[in-house]
C-alpha cells in the first residue's frame, strides 16, 4: 500500500463529527501552533548554521568522546555512579556540612596566614629536620618497632606507680647517705689533684692501686698475720741474753731457726733480683 492510499484510508476512517472537532481544536490553538512552526523553523536555520560546525567539533573532538564514551561504559564508572546514588543522602549532608563550614574557614583564614607568618622561621627548621635523612631514617625504624615501643610505653606506665612509691626511699637514703657521699667526693678530688700534682698516669695508679690491694689482701691472710705476729713478739720479750759463736751454731740445730734463715735469706734474695 503506498503512502497516498493509507492516508486517503484514514481520512475515510475518521467521521465528520471527529473531523469537525479536530477543526475546532486547531481554530483555538491556532496562536500556539503559529508560534510553534515559527520556533521550529527558526529552530532549523540555526540547526544549519551550526551543523558545519558541530560536524568539525565533533571531528576534532572524536578521539576525546571516545575516551568519556568509554570511562562511561566502564564497570567501575558504574559502579561508583550506583554506590553514589545508594549514599546520596550522605554526601547531601556532606555538602551541607562543607557549606556550614565554609564560614568558618573564611574567618580563620586571615588567623592562620597571620600564625604561619610569624612561624615562617620555626616551620622552615620544622620542614628541614623532617627532611633530614638521620629523621627519615628513625621515623622509618620507629616505624618498624612500633610494637616493641608499645610495650615500653607499656611498661613505663606500669613502673610509674612504683617509681613514685621509691622516690620518698631513695630521698631518704640518700639524705643519710649524705656524709660518706661527700666524703668520698673528698677523697676522689684529693686523688684527682695529687695526679695532677705529681703527673701520674691514670693507667699507672690503678694498677698501683691493684697492686696495694693484693698486697693487703696477702698481708691480711691469718697465716702470715700469726707468723709475723710470733716473729715481732720476739722483739717485744725482755732484753734478750748474749749468744756467742758456740751459742750461735747451737742455735743452728734449732729446725724453726733454721727455716727462719732460709725465709731470710730468700726475702733477700728477691729483693735483690728487683
Amino acid at each position: 500500500m503506498s503512502q497516498t492510499d493509507a492516508s486517503g484510508s484514514a481520512e475515510a476512517a475518521l467521521s465528520d463529527e471527529e473531523v469537525a472537532e479536530l477543526v475546532a481544536t486547531l481554530n483555538e490553538n491556532a496562536d500556539e501552533l503559529q508560534e510553534l512552526l515559527e520556533l521550529l523553523s527558526v529552530l532549523q536555520e540555526t540547526a544549519a548554521d551550526l551543523a558545519p560546525e558541530m560536524r568539525t567539533a565533533v571531528r576534532e573532538n572524536r578521539e576525546p568522546l571516545r575516551d568519556v564514551r568509554m570511562a562511561f561504559e566502564r564497570e567501575e564508572t558504574l559502579v561508583l555512579f550506583q554506590q553514589l546514588g545508594e549514599h546520596s543522602e550522605d554526601l547531601t549532608e556532606l555538602l551541607g556540612l562543607l557549606d556550614a563550614t565554609e564560614g568558618l574557614a573564611s574567618d580563620l583564614a586571615p588567623e592562620l596566614r597571620l600564625a604561619v607568618r610569624e612561624n615562617r622561621d620555626v616551620l622552615r627548621r620544622l620542614r628541614m629536620a623532617v627532611e633530614n635523612e638521620d629523621m627519615l631514617v628513625l621515623i622509618e625504624r620507629l616505624g618498624e618497632n612500633a610494637d616493641v615501643l608499645a610495650e615500653t610505653l607499656d611498661l613505663l606506665d606500669a613502673t610509674e606507680g612504683l617509681v613514685e612509691d621509691l622516690i620518698p626511699e631513695l630521698q631518704d637514703a640518700s639524705g643519710d647517705m649524705r656524709p660518706a657521699i661527700r666524703q668520698s667526693r673528698l677523697v676522689a678530688a684529693g686523688l684527682v689533684d695529687a695526679t695532677s700534682d705529681y703527673d701520674i698516669d691514670p693507667y699507672q695508679l690503678g694498677q698501683n692501686l691493684g697492686n696495694v690491694m693484693w698486697f693487703t689482701q696477702q698481708v691480711g691472710d691469718p697465716q702470715v698475720l700469726k707468723t709475723l705476729d710470733a716473729g715481732l713478739g720476739a722483739f717485744a720479750e725482755e732484753e734478750p741474753k748474749e749468744m756467742g759463736v758456740l751459742g750461735l751454731l747451737s742455735a743452728l740445730r734449732d729446725r724453726n731457726v733454721r727455716r727462719g734463715i732460709g725465709r731470710i735469706v730468700e726475702f733477700l734474695r728477691r729483693v735483690g733480683a728487683r
